[in-house]
């Protein structure tokens, strides 16, 4: 075999793979193992003056998350924890990625967006809240803008008359991907918080805007960038 006829071989193959609408279960199990690997270096400090994390107080709650946080949120929390609780992704080709990755973790995944599947996603949260799971939202996500609140978390914490759990993930030393996101992987070996805020509610006579921004807010307190 000739040297060009390889190589057009080995594009052909990444751009296969590139195009698969699932990701491989054992690329996913080597993606979950790598970056567990990685959080094991970090120097972990749980910050949460409430106690909701160790005690669970208020139960199912909707937790709310930047989705440039989302990497390594799963490697953070324990996995008791994580097992009773349930992620919205993307019903897109990189959304299928990301729960191919995250179900090693032991998360419950709910495909849907606001852009895309996002009245039946809706419908899946309630049956998991139904079911007693918390569920987890990436509040600015699939696409954005950065750290522009969608409208999902205030339907269901509304309707659901459920407390709202702002979560960040914080560190001092990180890398940053050239995404609409911008996500954040903090560098082996450095300082990482994890940061719960303060659980409040969304009194059903508030409007939309207001209980976004309210979110807003109280996500930005415990962001640190």
């Amino acid at each position: 075999m000739t040297d060009q006829a390889s190589e057009h071989k080995k594009k052909r193959r990444f751009f296969t793979l590139k195009n698969k609408r699932h990701m491989p279960t054992w690329l996913a199990g080597i993606l979950a193992f790598f970056v567990k690997l990685i959080s094991l270096t970090y120097r972990v400090k749980v910050v949460d003056k409430e106690g909701w994390y160790e005690q669970q107080d208020a139960w199912p709650v909707v937790v709310s998350l930047w989705h440039n946080r989302i990497l390594f949120i799963a490697c953070l929390v324990r996995r008791s924890l994580l097992e009773r609780m349930s992620v919205l992704i993307s019903a897109s080709r990189d959304g299928e990625y990301v729960s191919a990755f995250i179900r090693f973790f032991g998360l419950g995944v709910v495909r849907g967006s606001s852009s895309r599947g996002g009245v039946h996603a809706l419908l899946e949260l309630n049956h998991e809240i139904k079911d007693e799971r918390s569920v987890i939202l990436t509040v600015d996500g699939p696409r954005g803008p950065k750290y522009t609140v969608h409208p999902g978390a205030v339907i269901l914490a509304q309707k659901n008359g459920l407390a709202i759990i702002p979560v960040s993930v914080n560190a001092k030393h990180y890398w940053q991907a050239k995404s609409w996101d911008n996500t954040q992987i903090p560098v082996p070996f450095s300082t990482v918080s994890l940061v719960f805020g303060s659980p409040f509610s969304i009194p059903k006579e508030m409007s939309l805007e207001d209980a976004q921004q309210l979110i807003h807010d109280k996500m930005m307190e415990i962001t640190e960038d």
